[in-house]
């Protein structure tokens, strides 16, 4: 692991500056018809994202949760970065038994033997922020217990101002690709993962908003034995939700599964205005039934209480090909662009939605992606975007990480028969 503030800087400058170099030589390449073919684009893909894993394995911290999100993008991604970088949703190099051992005695203020009855070094799950141990308390009970590796919160810090300044340099060598925003939304929410007594409270809240749904479970926090950087859940076992093969021992249908998904994250949204960040598949389980298992509720967010009826509206104006509607829409969530014309939001319209919705698309595919890589860049330097909800920015997020899932399900999810029962129920989110 790589600590240093320099070091982690030059690291991920060196490696920004290899990958973005290697495909401006073979667009160029092909520009001087110098004969840069698909193998050339496919082995840089798979250079890149191996450069990208090994940077993440060796920085830790805010990279790998990064390349996780990357690796969990089967929908609008290169084979090759899924297949690299799929690899870090729960299987990062893990800490040293004894280290985290340290850690819960600290948290605890007792030897481990006086809360576990059995502690396996082995970790289940290890990621990011923390690793998950499988334990048994004294009363029998199996868990599940998360830790949260020592130093991740400076070294967090540390890579967010990195990040912000080489996705700066990036949106002035290339205006199409300007994350900024995205910066100052993890800016925001990554600090509120560091803190597990906000994930446990974030679980609990979840549980009491689905258990209606006896398709889904949400694992119980042991609250006695929890604390800021320990957190201690009931154990339950499950496949990984795009572990296709996997389900199909269990004879589970993977677009059974798929539509669970999509229903109970749409439920989590437009229901009860309420909803699990950070769905990569490492994070949600199958079990038997099918029920599905959500796991790691660090990043969760509540809305405002009148953002569904935004949401509402806008979904409702996109359906209806109305631009302007669209437009008006955007403005109410809280978009500001540069001057009042409507084109631009009205081209967001249709890439955060419309598309999708007048094809039947359960998530993106190639098509999708280059019609609004080609169209969406003109409209927005027409009239850029200046001021973007961070709420949206998290919608879209788990809007993309779900599109990616349901790609390696083989979604057949109609996106507008999905919505328009939940468009059409009561409002039950309350005020956040």
């Amino acid at each position: 692991m790589v600590s240093g503030q320099t070091e982690r800087f030059v690291a991920q400058l060196w490696l920004v500056a290899r990958i973005y170099a290697g495909y401006k030589r073979i667009q160029l390449g092909r520009r001087l018809g110098l004969g840069s073919d698909d193998g050339t684009l496919v082995r840089q893909h798979r250079r890149s994202a191996q450069a990208a894993y090994d940077l993440a394995t060796r920085l830790e911290g805010l990279p790998i949760k990064v390349c996780q999100f990357l690796g969990s993008r089967a929908d609008i991604l290169p084979d090759e970065y899924v297949e690299v970088l799929s690899q870090l949703q729960d299987k990062v190099p893990a800490r040293t038994a004894q280290s985290m051992r340290a850690v819960v005695e600290r948290e605890l203020g007792c030897p481990l033997g006086e809360v576990y009855a059995s502690f396996d070094d082995v970790p289940i799950a290890s990621a990011s922020l923390a690793q998950v141990h499988r334990a048994r308390l004294h009363d029998g009970r199996d868990v599940a217990v998360k830790i949260q590796y020592p130093e991740i919160a400076g070294l967090v810090a540390t890579d967010i101002r990195n990040f912000a300044f080489l996705v700066g340099v990036l949106a002035r060598l290339e205006p199409n690709f300007d994350f900024r925003v995205l910066v100052d939304e993890v800016t925001k929410l990554v600090p509120l993962e560091l803190d597990f007594l906000n994930e446990a409270a974030n679980a609990e809240r979840m549980a009491v908003c689905l258990a209606n749904r006896a398709d889904v479970y949400v694992p119980p926090v042991v609250r006695e034995h929890s604390t800021r950087r320990v957190l201690v859940s009931e154990f339950a076992p499950g496949v990984r939700v795009t572990d296709v093969a996997g389900l199909a021992r269990m004879g589970i249908d993977p677009k059974d599964v798929a539509r669970r998904v999509s229903e109970v994250f749409t439920e989590m949204i437009l229901t009860h205005g309420f909803f699990h960040g950070d769905p990569h598949p490492g994070n949600i389980l199958v079990q038997p039934g099918p029920r599905l298992v959500l796991l790691d509720f660090g990043l969760a967010k509540a809305l405002p209480s009148d953002f569904r009826e935004a949401m509402v509206r806008l979904t409702m104006s996109i359906m209806g090909g109305d631009g302007r509607e669209v437009a008006a829409a955007f403005r109410a969530l809280g978009f500001r662009t540069k001057t009042q014309s409507d084109e631009s939001l009205a081209m967001l319209g249709e890439a955060f939605l419309g598309f999708a919705l007048k094809n039947g698309m359960a998530y993106a595919n190639a098509a999708m992606v280059q019609k609004f890589n080609d169209e969406l860049p003109r409209a927005m330097r027409a009239n850029p975007l200046v001021e973007v909800p961070g709420d949206i920015l998290l919608v879209g997020r788990v809007m993309g990480l779900l599109s990616g899932i349901g790609k390696q399900l083989g979604s057949e999810v109609d996106p507008a028969a999905l919505l328009l029962p939940y468009l059409a129920t009561p409002d039950r989110t309350g005020t956040a």
